[in-house]
C-alpha cells in the first residue's frame, strides 16, 4: 500500500518560516540603506587644484583676514559662489579626501543649497549622495532640508542632527567648547544672491586657544609621554648653558634631541612617531610657549619649566622659529597646507608688514623637508635621526641666506615675479630646494 493512498503528507520544515521571517526582516532593515545608495554622484570628482587656483586660495584666505591680526575687534568678509566651491575642493584636497569626496554649493538670494558625493568604492560604481538647503529668514541661517540618496529625511531628525547653525552650543569636551566660542564670534551671516557676507567678532586669543586645544586633540596619550621626555631633554640641555650666553644655535639643541630619538629607536620605539613628537616639542620652546599648550594643563603638571636659552639660526631668531613652527606644522597637517601656510604668511609679510622674504622661505622650506623625511617611512626616520645627531653646524641642513632678497613689497614681487604661480617664482623656489637638498644632512635622501 502506498504513502498516498494512505493520505501521508510530508512533514513542512519547521525552519522554514522562520527563514521567511528573517528574509522579510532583512528587507525592512536594508530598504533604507538602499535608498541612500545611488549609482550616480551628484557632484563629479574635480582634479587636483591648479598652482594657479592654490594662489587664488591663498588670496582668498588673505584678503579674509585683517589688516591687523594681532587685535580683537568687529571684521567683516565675503565669498561668492566660485569661491565657495573653490575653497570647499582646496579643503577636500588638504584632507586627503578627495577624490573620493567631492562638494559644491549653490548661493540663491536667502538660501544656501549643497551637494556632497562619496563614491564607496565598489566593483559596480556606487555613491552616497548628500543634498540639503540652507536658508535663511528673520533670524540667522538654518537647515531646513536634507536628502540621503532617495531618502529625504523628516524634520525632527534634521532638527536633532543640527539643532542650530549659530553657535549656541555647549560641551564639556575642550576642543568642541572652544569651537563653540569660536562659532559664537560670529555675529551674522547674510545669504545673499552672489555671495554670503560674514560678520565677525575677530578674537586672536580665542583663536589662540582653540589652536592649542586643536593641537591637543590631535595628540595620543603615548605622544604626550614623548612630548614631555623631549622637554625634560630640552631642561636639560639649557641647563647646561652659562647664563652668560644669551643665545645659541638650533644645531645645539637639535643634536641632542635627536641623538635621544636615535637611542629610543634602536631600543625598539617607533622612529617616525619619535621624530614628530621632537620637532612638536622643540618647535614650543623655539617659540617660548608653555608645554602644557601642547600637553594640557594636568599631563604638564610636574614638569618644571624649562630655563628659556633664545635659540638662532644663521643668528637670527626668527629663521629658528619659521624652521620649527612649519616643521611641527609638517608632521601634524601634511607638507601641503604647511607650504601653502609658508607662502601665505610671506605674500601678507608683501602686503602689510615687512615684505616678501626668501631667507624665511627658505627656512620655511628646510622645516617641511626636515619633517617630511623624518616621518616619510621607518629607514628614512633612523637615517635623518644619525644624520641630525651628528649635527655640528647650521650649514649642515640649512644654505646660506645672508644674500637673499628680503623685505620686497607687494608691489616690488609683483613686478618680479607676478605671482606665487609664475615660471619665474617657480624657478627661484626650485633653487631653493636644490641648495637645501645639496647639505650633508639631506643629501641623497
Amino acid at each position: 500500500m502506498s504513502r498516498r493512498n494512505l493520505g501521508f503528507k510530508p512533514p513542512r520544515s519547521a525552519g522554514l518560516p522562520r527563514v521567511r521571517f528573517w528574509l522579510l526582516a532583512a528587507g525592512v532593515l536594508a530598504a533604507p540603506l538602499l535608498l541612500c545608495l545611488q549609482f550616480t554622484p551628484l557632484v563629479e570628482t574635480r582634479s587636483q587644484l591648479s598652482r594657479a587656483e592654490a594662489v587664488r586660495v591663498e588670496g582668498l584666505l588673505l584678503d579674509s583676514a585683517p589688516r591687523t591680526p594681532g587685535l580683537a575687534g568687529p571684521h567683516e568678509f565675503s565669498w561668492n559662489q566660485e569661491e565657495l566651491n573653490l575653497l570647499g575642493r582646496h579643503l577636500l584636497a588638504l584632507s586627503r579626501m578627495s577624490p573620493e569626496w567631492a562638494a559644491q554649493v549653490d548661493l540663491r538670494d536667502g538660501a544656501l543649497g549643497f551637494e556632497v558625493s562619496r563614491s564607496l568604492g565598489f566593483v559596480v560604481p556606487v555613491y552616497m549622495n548628500l543634498r540639503g538647503e540652507i536658508t535663511q529668514g528673520d533670524g540667522p541661517p538654518a537647515l531646513t532640508a536634507l536628502r540621503l540618496g532617495y531618502l529625504p529625511l523628516p524634520r525632527f531628525l534634521i532638527d536633532r542632527l543640527m539643532p542650530n547653525l549659530s553657535g549656541e552650543m555647549t560641551s564639556d569636551e575642550p576642543l568642541l567648547a572652544e569651537a563653540a566660542r569660536l562659532l559664537a564670534n560670529i555675529e551674522s551671516v547674510q545669504l545673499g544672491a552672489t555671495e554670503i557676507r560674514f560678520n565677525v567678532h575677530w578674537d586672536p586669543e580665542m583663536l589662540a586657544r582653540a589652536g592649542d586645544q586643536a593641537r591637543q586633540w590631535l595628540i595620543s596619550e603615548t605622544d604626550r609621554q614623548r612630548i614631555l621626555e623631549y622637554y625634560a631633554v630640552i631642561g636639560r640641555v639649557a641647563d647646561e648653558i652659562p647664563d652668560s650666553d644669551r643665545a645659541i644655535p638650533l644645531g645645539r639643541l637639535l643634536a641632542p634631541l635627536f641623538l635621544e630619538a636615535k637611542d629610543k629607536s634602536l631600543q625598539g620605539s617607533d622612529p617616525i612617531a619619535e621624530n614628530q613628537a621632537l620637532l612638536q616639542t622643540f618647535a614650543l620652546y623655539v617659540n617660548e610657549e608653555d608645554i602644557e599648550q601642547l600637553v594640557g594643563a594636568e599631563a604638564a603638571e610636574d614638569m618644571p619649566a624649562a630655563k628659556f636659552v633664545e635659540v638662532r639660526l644663521q643668528r637670527r631668531q626668527d629663521l629658528a622659529q619659521h624652521l620649527t613652527s612649519i616643521a611641527a606644522i609638517t608632521v601634524a597637517l601634511g607638507p601641503e597646507l604647511a607650504l601653502m601656510l609658508s607662502t601665505a604668511k610671506e605674500s601678507w609679510d608683501a602686503r602689510h608688514r615687512s615684505g616678501f622674504s626668501f631667507s624665511d622661505m627658505t627656512a620655511n622650506n628646510v622645516g617641511v623637508t626636515l619633517a617630511t623625511l623624518a616621518t616619510r617611512d621607518r629607514e628614512s626616520a633612523l637615517e635623518i635621526q644619525r644624520r641630525m645627531s651628528e649635527v655640528r653646524s647650521d650649514s649642515e641642513y640649512m644654505p646660506e641666506v645672508g644674500s637673499s632678497r628680503d623685505g620686497i613689497s607687494a608691489e616690488d614681487f609683483s613686478a618680479l615675479y607676478r605671482d606665487t604661480a609664475s615660471v619665474e617664482y617657480r624657478q627661484r623656489l626650485a633653487e631653493i630646494q636644490h641648495l637645501i637638498e645639496s647639505t650633508r644632512v639631506f643629501t641623497g635622501l
